[in-house]
């Protein structure tokens, strides 16, 4: 027998959903709905300066060569999605069947200015308002490693809806939350050496933010670039060829490719991973873009584009805000009861 009956609120708010659905043609499988017992968490992976379009926009290159593209080092994926083959395309079979690029112009050039524009709205922080919308029991927002926040955004920003930022830069702060022998094993899957705690490296970032999904947090901000300059690792400018941001993504797929494989298989789970920096890079001279294009995976994600980037790198016109991004993303968490970023504008991109 049950032992938790459906109230008549439940049986109201589903029957007007199911309704909802089929007057807009799509089967009542409620596909914006959360499921109640399964916990989102949102994992940001920021690549500080902006990373060049040829990872997730590969195609917008073939033609000219630029940034090193060629039919042999891309990968098509289907719905007009095509990306870079030894980087983004690399990445587990389950990822690559959630993948979208998402688009989105803000019109600044200066790495400040772009990187609040994309993590900030007048001064509230983006991460911390995707927090406070989770359910109560994961509305925690942690900053992982030792890299924090890029410069140009407010290290304390104010808290929204009581949520305030956590930093974590060792992995003894998931203690209090995982057995041992739990966060040993995160560690050797990522390669981390036995009792190692200091996240101040690539493969511990990646132990640190799995070890914060287990710990509860609902959204997990990282820097996972320990090359190049600390405060701008992907702004490559005179690499027409693609050669230096391809020599920045190398040491990281490998763990990316371990981290999508372990938390997209965890069991009433829904980690969405963004990647994405200020902003692209425009040719000739990889110099900065008006806007850019960030990769989201999930398993709510609809594999495809919502529009390549022009041949000269910068993304198309018709380009959301940021906070259109945001929204999409929280589409892909399924907080959309209320959404706390407004209207997805790219619905077609959610399954």
């Amino acid at each position: 027998m049950n032992d938790h009956p459906i109230s008549r609120r439940t049986l109201l708010k589903a029957g007007a959903a199911i309704a909802g659905a089929l007057a807009l043609g799509r089967p009542p499988l409620l596909a914006e709905t959360r499921d109640e017992s399964e916990r989102p968490t949102l994992v940001v992976l920021w690549l500080n300066g902006g990373p060049a379009g040829l990872f997730n926009s590969a195609d917008s290159f073939l033609s000219s060569g630029a940034f090193g593209v060629t039919a042999d080092n891309v990968r098509h994926l289907g719905n007009g999605l095509c990306v870079d083959a030894h980087s983004l395309g690399a990445l587990p079979g389950t990822a690559l069947a959630h993948m979208a690029s998402i688009d989105f112009r803000h019109g600044l050039y200066p790495h400040a200015d772009a990187r609040a524009a994309v993590l900030e709205s007048a001064s509230r922080s983006r991460l911390l308002r995707m927090a406070a919308a989770m359910p109560a029991a994961a509305a925690r927002c942690v900053v992982v490693n030792s890299l924090g926040l890029p410069v140009g955004v407010a290290a304390t920003p104010p808290a929204e809806g009581g949520v305030a930022l956590e930093r974590s830069l060792s992995l003894d702060d998931a203690h209090g939350h995982l057995p041992t022998g739990q966060l040993d094993a995160i560690r050797s899957a990522y390669g981390v050496p036995a009792g190692s705690a200091a996240i101040d490296s690539q493969r511990a970032t990646f132990a640190g933010i799995e070890s914060m999904i287990h710990a509860g947090a609902g959204v997990i901000f990282a820097q996972p670039a320990y090359t190049g300059r600390p405060d701008r690792q992907f702004d490559t400018h005179h690499d027409d060829t693609g050669t230096l941001a391809r020599d920045i993504m190398a040491p990281i797929t490998p763990s990316l490719i371990t981290f999508l494989d372990r938390v997209m298989a965890l069991p009433r789970r829904n980690v969405v991973t963004l990647l994405t920096g200020e902003f692209s890079r425009t040719l000739p001279g990889s110099d900065h873009a008006p806007g850019g294009t960030a990769t989201v995976i999930g398993k709510y994600v609809r594999t495809g584009t919502a529009g390549r980037q022009g041949a000269g790198g910068s993304p198309p016109e018709h380009a959301s805000s940021p906070e259109g991004l945001w929204a999409y993303v929280a589409a892909a968490l399924r907080l959309d009861h209320p959404a706390p970023f407004g209207r997805n504008p790219h619905r077609e991109l959610i399954a």
